[in-house]
């Protein structure tokens, strides 16, 4: 769901725009124009549909995230940000901590992946991951998915009414399979600090040599505070405490009926 457009070179939301009016969409600079009823919300739509257009895909849970990761931000963040010497739009720019915030919610290749931090890591600017539930964090691991998750990268499983959280997890994946998960730790975009030389878990060593910071209640921010790691539960050991807990249940209910 598309709210920025330029007007000439001027970035204006759907506040501003006025219906039957023209614009330039600003990664493609198609013409673009204003949708708006008492139903849907307003957005720009592309006169002609072009499916490379990053723009044109983005659904309402992908704004409300934009929306929500800007507020954390504070002053310091702009939805939408050009950066015409590398032709890239960014989801979310902190341009005084030199960060880039970049939320995706549809599948994406190993090489676009690349390719943007890339390109925006040239410009001396911080990359921060949010990959949504919707498409990432399953059972299979996608290459992208990998790759994405050695640099500084969340889930999220925010929903079309802004509920849900961004959040961290201890995970253990073998031949391409997440085969065990730890429990969702919250975090807090808001605060974050530079890596300090620390010894680190062996389950975050791997992690630590190549996240250049933390955010409060991830697991690095976590393990330097000296909590412990929330581990995963083996499934033949979940399956076992599930049993035990139904047998006891069961146990108690015999007594009480008993009685």
């Amino acid at each position: 769901m598309q709210v920025y457009a330029l007007d000439e070179n001027r970035l204006i939301s759907t506040l501003r725009a006025e219906k039957g009016a023209d614009y330039r969409c600003p990664e493609c600079l198609a013409t673009i124009r204003l949708r708006s009823g008492d139903v849907r919300q307003s957005h720009f739509f592309h006169l002609k549909t072009n499916s490379a257009c990053r723009q044109s895909q983005k659904g309402l849970i992908h704004l409300r995230l934009q929306r929500y990761v800007k507020y954390l931000f504070d002053d310091d963040a702009e939805m939408e940000k050009a950066f015409p010497s590398i032709g890239r739009i960014a989801d979310i720019a902190a341009v005084k901590s030199y960060k880039i915030v970049e939320i995706q919610y549809s599948p994406m290749t190993l090489e676009e992946a690349k390719a943007r931090c890339h390109d925006y890591e040239s410009l001396g600017y911080t990359m921060i991951w949010i990959l949504h539930d919707h498409t990432f964090n399953k059972k299979k691991v996608r290459p992208v998915e990998q790759f994405l998750r050695t640099k500084t990268c969340y889930f999220s499983n925010m929903d079309v009414e802004g509920n849900g959280i961004i959040y961290d997890q201890l995970e253990q994946i073998d031949h391409k399979k997440r085969i065990l998960v730890g429990p969702k730790q919250p975090v807090n975009l808001r605060i974050s600090k530079p890596l300090p030389p620390f010894r680190w878990p062996r389950e975050l060593a791997q992690r630590a040599q190549t996240w250049p910071l933390c955010h409060e209640g991830d697991l690095l921010a976590l393990a330097l505070k000296g909590k412990p790691l929330l581990k995963p539960i083996p499934p033949q050991k979940l399956l076992l405490r599930l049993k035990d807990a139904y047998v006891t249940g069961l146990y108690q209910a015999l007594e009480r009926s008993s009685r």
